[in-house]
């Protein structure tokens, strides 16, 4: 027993006059955890992104399913051309001019079976145009349309 002490004393206890670690020591721990930092903060940054766009994607192809269905469902050709960006999926604005003045209810609070729901929500997080034919033209993240980076209709 008295062998592995005396190595353990030996060996763990430092040289003499020795403190702790060299400040060089220090900069190269402190240096390498600020890059382990930096590269998991600029992962996290693309998810987020990454997850914005797909929201966007499947909320796209969740309203231009609506807007199909609205059109199969009423028999149209044609629905009211939607000029300005909206979220609002009751329909509650007139939009268009002339013949192609109207309203496109996608939601209804109380639905039926003549009125039914093509969306689940009166709002949705995206703003959208569409044209006359159903198909639509653009997605904004708020009213004035700003582009969401890496969604757009196809």
């Amino acid at each position: 027993m008295a062998g592995l002490y005396g190595w353990l004393n030996k060996n763990l206890r430092g040289r003499k006059g020795q403190q702790g670690f060299t400040l060089i020591e220090l900069l190269v721990v402190v240096t390498i955890l600020g890059i382990l930092a930096a590269i998991v903060t600029l992962s996290l940054v693309g998810l987020t992104t990454h997850a914005n766009v797909e929201s966007c994607q499947s909320e796209y192809k969740t309203v231009q399913a609506a807007l199909d269905s609205y059109m199969a469902n009423k028999n149209l050709q044609n629905v009211p051309k939607q000029d300005a960006f909206t979220n609002d999926m009751t329909g509650g604005v007139t939009v268009g001019t002339g013949l192609n003045a109207g309203t496109v209810p996608l939601y209804n609070g109380t639905p039926s079976d003549t009125s039914p729901n093509y969306t689940r929500n009166g709002a949705t997080q995206f703003f959208y145009t569409w044209d006359v034919y159903g198909k639509i033209l653009a997605i904004g993240s708020d009213k004035g349309g700003t582009v969401v980076t890496g969604c757009a209709p196809k």
